[in-house]
């Protein structure tokens, strides 16, 4: 059984323990997709009861081509490798070969150590500052931008109703105005967001939609990063409606 911790298009923590627990019942092992937790979340996989943990540096302060898998010792070593080169043998012959140890034999070839370090430190960073802090300061940006796009009348909100229940992102939808649109015109004004179907497809064709537009939240942004992209939408609303 595989699922995400966080959805990276509603911002919805899914019930993660529940879930391994009811895969547990029937022998199943549990994977979890953290890469939209990890960055604004603490990550505790004992609480989770997952078998296998998953997230990519790159959203979490680091750099990208790089990624982490957590895993049970015992099932990592009974996992063969899906990528074979240096530094992931003990030994080879004719015949056949015998792996190295967790976690050599999942690491073929030369290892990305500079991309390896800077994830550590990008991980460090959150600690540093103190995760609460930062979760502190994301759930009241995050709160205040569900509220901003709320307030919009052209503007529909994707997900819950309760801003609370949005981690990291909130995504949306400009009446009438495609969000490829909507992203190229907030460029003009500076203003980045992500379009498309963020690798989610079943989950908007289920919503009866093909696209949304996604504002993602850090605790580097800020009250003004909100601000400006309200007034990028009002601006899009205003290049295809006038003054209507």
């Amino acid at each position: 059984m595989s699922c995400t911790h966080v959805s990276n298009v509603l911002g919805v923590m899914n019930p993660i323990r529940a879930i391994a627990d009811r895969a547990h019942s029937f022998g199943a092992f549990m994977v979890v997709d953290a890469a939209q937790s990890v960055p604004h979340v603490r990550v505790n996989v004992e609480e989770l009861g997952c078998d296998l943990l998953a997230f990519s540096a790159h959203k979490a302060l680091g750099p990208m081509g790089v990624g982490v898998l957590w895993g049970h010792m015992d099932l990592l070593e009974k996992l063969p490798p899906f990528l074979t080169g240096g530094e992931m043998i003990d030994s080879v012959s004719e015949q056949g070969a015998v792996w190295a140890p967790v976690p050599q034999k999942f690491e073929a070839g030369t290892q990305d150590a500079a991309g390896i370090h800077a994830a550590s430190v990008g991980l460090a960073y959150y600690d540093e500052k103190g995760r609460d802090a930062l979760e502190g300061r994301e759930r009241l940006l995050v709160d205040y931008l569900y509220r901003r796009l709320d307030a919009f009348p052209q503007v529909s909100v994707l997900g819950p109703k309760d801003p609370s229940e949005h981690v990291g992102v909130v995504s949306f939808n400009l009446e009438g105005i495609h969000p490829h649109d909507v992203a190229a015109l907030l460029d003009v004004r500076h203003v980045a967001i992500r379009v498309g179907h963020h690798c989610a497809q079943p989950l908007l064709a289920s919503m009866g939609l093909q696209t949304c537009c996604r504002a993602s939240i850090a605790f580097y942004n800020d009250a003004h990063d909100i601000d400006q992209l309200c007034e990028g939408i009002e601006f899009v609303w205003g290049v295809f409606h006038g003054n209507d």
